[in-house]
């Protein structure tokens, strides 16, 4: 893979053209090579590719290599100097002669910019620098989609962005600031470029373009400001025609004299000066401003959350669940659901081992938990969502996406998500972390470092109502068909059910079963050479190493109550213009929720731990996460017991009324039953018509082997879900037993409910 052997990949770019992106990248290419690093500039100025010239190597000529390009190298390694490679691809080196036009249309320059990230033959890099063309065009769209498929979650360190002071230039590069945090890259500073102009006879620096406008706008944005660059001629010349930079006698840089090594290059002819660039620019006026840039950027020193995230912290005790909230404020303020339209979720849960105590042998250390939230915001780009919030506590985080909800336990990963999101394309992703951040064994590969390397997981299972609106779905999403295609082709042992009528509201459900075959012991981080591949490409499930020994988890229990068709009057407290409501939308989302009473779902009375985080969308919808601990037995049982969870999600509009209540909290905990909680549920929006589902594991006794009373456990399973809800008359009543899990499938309609009967299928069977 072209990006393999890059540890951090850097772009640099600007919302305007003209501000001197090239220059920059340029001498942040030479000062990081000054420092010992090895760098590659990437060249994807598509219709005017500058870095040819800018490392005066417009003469080289590209070699082809079997498979793809070698970049040109602007000059090796010299260890004794502490002098780091430079190579540089661009675009330049494949056009005939220095004026050609490029004319092409968007779909060639996309394909061009993914040749460019997968057919160049990079050797190892510290920093892959990208030198980008202006604005958020096609090439930024693909560079950014494409990074985030071929690129490692940890390669992406970041982009440095150019502005020059002017307004008319920092309004332009504001909307790069956007487009960075639309697409989840991580911003690691401005640069003010051509701030100043020194004079090349008395060396004084004149504000011709003003000063400070881009210094403004870092603090608006809440992001570091790196430094402000003046207009140097000498850089000019350096770079047209190869000269030493020379300065007047008595120009002082940052307290240093530069104007000494002027007058030696003075004594002899320019025409025999044989230095490479790199050692000719460190006489530059600028060279020390680029030094303290590339040492202020901190590119290794990724944070473990989201730049733009704030915290708190809330512990209700010394022996509670601690909880630890964060806000990613720019999502969050930049949010608008105006166009949403799915209610009905896509929702996927991602089992690698049976319990957070069973985790294999050579796992971090609170498994999935121990992977960054910017790790995880990786494959949520891909999946479509934004992370708005995130409350961590001991046993589960909970994340509040743009798009419903994701919750992340030591063995397992939880992800539900609505509109046109593409769920299942995050999927991939969602395996290869598992394996490479969490240290989960793999068997699909021979090594980590294959790009194909997934987890194996435990069980997968993948569920959805039928949609409003499947003609507008996308990727695999866009049958029931096509999901079941896509999730064959990545596993072994799946199996996949329709609940529910053909021909009215019904209920997906896809899931792998535990294999029974012998396969080679698993590959793990630690182990990760060597070995064969298992017989098939495809990744199986439910492979259990041997030191686990037999796990008896009966525990896992979800209710999902999926509405349609609210109550309007009920469904106006969903909308932001509702009582006046103004202010942040995690505080009318709390808000909201006491006045709705879903705080009292899980009343904190019974339950003095539980943690909701909700929010209330512009201009109309809700989300909230809830994390519910499982109360202590004794006080030794505080680091061995389980935490909970629950989630709600509400599209009030009459067009696609809908909303959606899940939860894991097991029936009867604490005294709070499970027909309780759907009645509490239905109070609250008063659908016309709703689907109740209850996935539960068998009790081990109710075995056939055993002779137990299967039925018997099926009737305690039904009564949980109650018959009989007042107001509302039962229409269907499904029972699933699975080789491990029973399944409860029921639907409802209100009485004397007038609104269309019919389904919204419109999938091809």
């Amino acid at each position: 893979m072209s990006l393999s052997k890059i540890k951090h990949i850097v772009l640099v770019l600007s919302g305007k053209g003209g501000v001197g992106k090239s220059s920059v990248t340029t001498q942040l290419a030479l000062s990081l090579s000054l420092a010992g690093h090895s760098v590659g500039v990437l060249d994807v100025d598509l219709t005017g590719p500058s870095m040819p010239r800018m490392f005066a190597i417009e003469d080289a000529k590209v070699t082809q290599a079997p498979g793809g390009w070698l970049p040109i190298t602007v000059h090796e390694a010299d260890p004794s100097s502490g002098l780091g490679s430079l190579r540089v691809m661009s675009l330049g080196f494949l056009l005939p002669g220095r004026g050609d036009a490029v004319v092409w249309r968007g779909p060639k320059k996309t394909a061009m910019v993914r040749q460019f990230l997968s057919d160049v033959f990079w050797d190892e890099l510290d920093y892959l620098l990208i030198d980008t063309p202006p604005g958020t065009s096609d090439e930024h769209i693909s560079l950014a989609e494409t990074l985030l498929q071929k690129a490692r979650p940890d390669q992406v360190a970041g982009a440095v962005v150019v502005t020059t002071p002017q307004g008319v230039a920092t309004a332009d590069v504001r909307k790069e600031l956007n487009f960075c945090t639309k697409t989840g890259i991580r911003i690691l500073g401005v640069v003010e470029n051509m701030c100043g102009f020194v004079c090349p006879n008395c060396s004084e620096c004149t504000n011709i373009f003003g000063s400070g406008g881009g210094e403004v706008m870092a603090n608006d944005f809440n992001v570091k400001f790196l430094g402000r660059v003046p207009i140097d001629q000498q850089f000019i010349v350096l770079v047209e025609t190869g000269k030493r930079p020379r300065y007047p006698e008595g120009t002082v840089i940052n307290g240093q004299d530069i104007s000494a090594a002027a007058k030696e290059a003075e004594a002899e002819e320019d025409r025999r000066d044989t230095a490479q660039l790199v050692q000719k620019y460190k006489d530059c006026s600028l060279a020390p401003i680029f030094k303290a840039i590339t040492a202020d950027v901190n590119i290794a020193d990724t944070p473990s959350t989201s730049p733009n995230m704030t915290s708190a912290d809330v512990t209700n005790s010394a022996a509670a669940e601690e909880t630890h909230l964060t806000i990613n404020h720019e999502v969050a303020a930049d949010l608008d659901s105006t166009n949403a339209f799915e209610g009905p979720e896509k929702l996927l849960e991602v089992w690698f081992a049976p319990s957070a105590k069973t985790l294999p042998p050579g796992v971090k250390e609170n498994g999935l938990k121990s992977v960054s939230p910017s790790v995880w915001e990786g494959m949520l780009d891909m999946v479509n969502c934004k992370v708005l919030s995130i409350v961590n506590s001991d046993h589960v985080d909970a994340y509040l996406l743009s798009e419903s909800s994701m919750f992340v336990f030591p063995h397992k990963l939880i992800l539900k998500t609505c509109g046109t999101t593409t769920l299942l394309l995050g999927l991939r992703r969602l395996l290869r972390i598992a394996a490479i951040d969490a240290g989960f064994p793999f068997h699909n590969v021979k090594t980590l470092e294959d790009e194909r390397v997934a987890a194996t997981p435990h069980r997968v299972f993948y569920s959805r109502k039928n949609f409003l609106f499947p003609d507008r779905q996308q990727g695999p999403h866009s049958s029931w068909k096509e999901e079941v295609k896509f999730l064959d082709e990545l596993f072994e042992n799946g199996s996949a059910y329709l609940v529910g009528r053909m021909n009215a509201d019904h209920w997906y459900l896809y899931m792998t079963s535990p294999t029974t075959s012998t396969l080679t012991p698993p590959r793990t981080p630690s182990s990760s050479t060597g070995g064969s591949p298992t017989r098939s490409a495809k990744i199986p499930t439910g492979i259990v190493a041997p030191c686990l020994g037999s796990v008896d988890d009966n525990d896992d229990e979800t209710l999902e109550i999926l509405m349609m068709d609210l109550d309007q009057d009920l469904a106006k407290q969903w909308y932001l213009e509702d009582s006046d409501k103004s202010g942040e939308g995690h505080a009318l989302g709390t808000m909201v929720s006491d006045k709705c009473g879903l705080s009292e779902v899980y009343p904190t009375s019974a339950y003095p731990e539980a943690r909701i985080d909700s929010y209330l969308f512009t201009p109309c919808g809700f989300s909230a996460n809830g994390v519910i601990p499982a109360p202590t037995k004794s006080s030794d049982d505080t680091a061995s017991r389980a935490a909970h969870y629950f989630t709600v999600h509400v599209t009030p509009e009459p067009i696609c009324s809908y909303a959606s209540f899940e939860t894991n909290v097991p029936s009867g905990q604490n005294g709070r039953q499970t027909s309780e909680v759907i009645d509490h549920v239905i109070t609250i929006f008063r659908p016309g018509r709703f689907t109740v589902t209850l996935f539960q594991t068998k009790n081990k006794p109710a075995t056939p082997n055993d002779g137990a009373d299967v039925e018997g456990s099926q009737r305690s399973l039904v009564k949980q879900t109650v018959d009989r809800i007042d107001g509302y008359r039962r229409i269907d009543r499904i029972i699933h037993e699975f080789e491990d899990y029973d399944l409860v499938f029921r639907y409802y309609e209100r009485e004397g409910w007038t609104g269309s009967k019919k389904a919204m299928v419109g999938e091809d069977f």
